[in-house]
């Protein structure tokens, strides 16, 4: 009914409180009419280009009253027109190939890519577009979980070349441009959503450091004052408890007390990390989409 998968409702419940709903006997969630209207709104305003951590507190009066104005933040990624007939074939070639495990047609459909569209596009237009057919077709069993794997491993081998390809280190004003560290906390090996960052990051111009997955926190603090970076951009899976060395809360906590105050944090995922997490006063967001980051690298240059 709103067009918001579940896995984003439920994080926007934790973390900003945008709904209360009712629960049943058997503890599902029991959303009234109130509660649609709002997360609808929410939704549409997210998709014009504000960040769902400035507006999830606005009342439902408030957030008619932002839907009704003209002038909505300019925006980068979810304004685009539908995918051109150049990124529905290759979307439509991948799966057909991964179906048959022809990996070699992948990869030379995603070579071909590279070359007929811009970064951006293939990020936007192709790779998520891309992530999200094949999640549905394995939750359809018309995909299984090694398909999907096999894929993955292909994209990341493509999307490294589009992240070295963007002039990683010919910054015309370097000492003024902004600096950019992307990582994930130790023992979170997920690495697909911070690639993707740390390309977006490179096609707004940020100085960009990719760490790779699986930092530990007194080398990640190591390296923001080496770099004396502005922003830390963090992925936050959730992960098994058995499987967390660190929990997202604690490696948090104690990166704050390591790096300078002046150190935005910017986090993505969906591991639970309290809203007091971060005691020092220092300027932290939470965002639940790549087009969320999008958004405010283009604001925030």
């Amino acid at each position: 009914m709103t067009g918001i998968n579940e896995n984003t409702i439920r994080a926007w419940e934790r973390r900003y409180s945008v709904v209360e709903p009712e629960r049943s006997d058997d503890g599902r969630r029991l959303y009234s009419r109130k509660d649609v209207e709002k997360l609808s709104l929410l939704w549409k305003l997210v998709q014009k280009g504000h960040l769902i951590g400035q507006i999830a507190t606005l009342s439902l009066v408030q957030l008619k009253k932002m839907d009704g104005e003209h002038g909505t933040p300019s925006h980068t990624a979810r304004e685009l027109a539908p995918n051109s007939a150049k990124e529905q074939v290759h979307l439509e070639t991948i799966i057909s190939s991964l179906k048959k495990f022809d990996l070699d047609a992948i990869h030379h459909s995603l070579q071909k890519a590279r070359f007929e569209l811009s970064p951006r596009d293939i990020i936007t237009r192709l790779v998520l577009p891309l992530l999200k057919e094949v999640g549905n077709q394995v939750m359809d069993s018309k995909l299984n979980i090694s398909q999907e794997h096999l894929l993955s491993s292909l994209l990341r081998d493509h999307l490294g070349n589009v992240y070295q390809s963007l002039s990683p280190y010919e910054y015309k004003t370097k000492s003024l441009q902004t600096r950019v560290i992307i990582t994930t906390r130790e023992g979170d090996l997920h690495e697909f959503s911070i690639l993707l960052a740390a390309i977006l990051c490179r096609i707004h111009g940020y100085e960009t450091y990719y760490l790779g997955p699986n930092m530990p926190m007194s080398d990640l603090a190591h390296a923001c004052e080496q770099f004396k970076i502005n922003f830390v951009i963090l992925g936050l899976a959730a992960l098994p408890p058995e499987k967390e060395f660190v929990t997202a809360a604690s490696y948090l906590k104690q990166l704050d007390q390591a790096v300078p105050k002046k150190t935005q944090f910017l986090c993505g995922g969906m591991a639970n990390v309290p809203e007091n997490v971060i005691s020092s006063g220092r300027k932290y967001l939470f965002f639940s989409s790549i087009d969320e980051l999008d958004t405010f690298l283009a604001q925030n240059k």
